[in-house]
């Protein structure tokens, strides 16, 4: 009888049935949770870093652009280097060269102007362009 009246009667859980979590599933949560912060934080360090190292490469174009617009600004470029520094204290190095030699154009008038800006005494440009003269 008690079998037959428990078929018929709805399912009522235990005390000890009742719905939730336990501690362990909390704290694994938790865990979980705190090393996803981590992992954002460590993210978006990277990235301010890269946009920082960016924007440093930005300005120091720019400056290298400025340097060589006050260079053709002072008159007719010539053959040579110049020095100076940027203004967070880096030196720069202008180098002009005539490229009608390179590019087998003898004296062949007019002059074809490679100008270029590299930081300190690096090989690497920060800013490379060519100007073409006024004939001689």
């Amino acid at each position: 009888m008690i079998a037959r009246l428990r078929r018929l009667l709805p399912y009522r859980p235990h005390p000890s049935d009742e719905d939730g979590f336990t501690t362990v599933e909390v704290l694994v949560a938790f865990g979980i949770a705190a090393a996803a912060t981590v992992m954002a934080f460590q993210i978006a360090g990277t990235a301010a870093g890269a946009v920082r190292r960016i924007e440093a490469s930005r300005v120091a174009a720019d400056e290298a652009e400025g340097v060589v617009l006050r260079r053709l600004a002072d008159g007719p470029l010539r053959p040579g280097l110049l020095q100076g520094t940027f203004s967070d204290g880096t030196p720069w190095t202008l180098s002009i060269a005539d490229l009608r030699p390179v590019l087998g154009l003898g004296r062949v008038p007019p002059p074809l102007w490679q100008v270029r800006v590299s930081r300190g005494g690096t090989d690497a440009p920060l800013y490379a362009t060519l100007i073409p003269g006024r004939p001689e």
